[in-house]
């Protein structure tokens, strides 16, 4: 049973600080079939992301295509129908352009923005995804539960004055 406690207010922090590691997006984008020339096309056209996110795209069309950077720094390869791409990173702010380099035509738009600036001072409260400051919640609860465990382990290994506990005898 301490065994047990003791893994759990081990594995307690950790679990607790998981949810603060900042992690990028991940935006899904599409291969659609559009009314017009050429017969498809990107969507959402532009895709519009924060550093450090990915983007994948996935083929809804019949004949294969690609997203291929048009500065040849990145390509999905082909991605054919009804698959997904693997995942292109964005670790830098800036516009970049791409197409399909099976049907040249099809062209978009990745627009990466930096991580936008608080204007006013920072508010401690939960933000609207839920994920509010909870280090400092955890830590209460961990601290809590330690100190039950401490006065749990006090008041059994205390011993006992003479006479008490002669009124509790097991027979009773």
């Amino acid at each position: 049973m301490r065994r047990l406690l003791l893994a759990i207010a081990i594995a307690l922090p950790g679990l607790l600080v998981v949810p603060l590691a900042a992690s990028a997006a991940s935006t899904p984008a599409r291969i659609v079939d559009c009314a017009g020339t050429p017969p498809w096309c990107f969507s959402p056209n532009p895709i519009q992301i924060t550093v450090g996110s990915t983007v994948t795209w996935t083929n809804a069309t019949g004949p294969t295509h690609t997203a291929t950077s048009d500065t040849g720094a990145w390509t999905t390869g082909s991605i054919a129908p009804g698959t997904t791409s693997a995942a292109v990173t964005f670790p830098t702010a800036g516009t970049f352009p791409y197409h399909c380099a099976i049907h040249p035509s099809m062209t978009g738009t990745v627009i990466v923005s930096a991580a936008a600036a608080p204007s006013s001072p920072p508010v401690r409260e939960l933000a609207s995804g839920g994920g509010g400051p909870q280090l400092p919640i955890g830590a209460a609860l961990l601290l809590l539960g330690v100190g039950l465990l401490a006065a749990r382990g006090v008041r059994r290994n205390r011993p006992h004055g003479a006479g008490e506990g002669i009124d509790k005898l097991p027979h009773q």
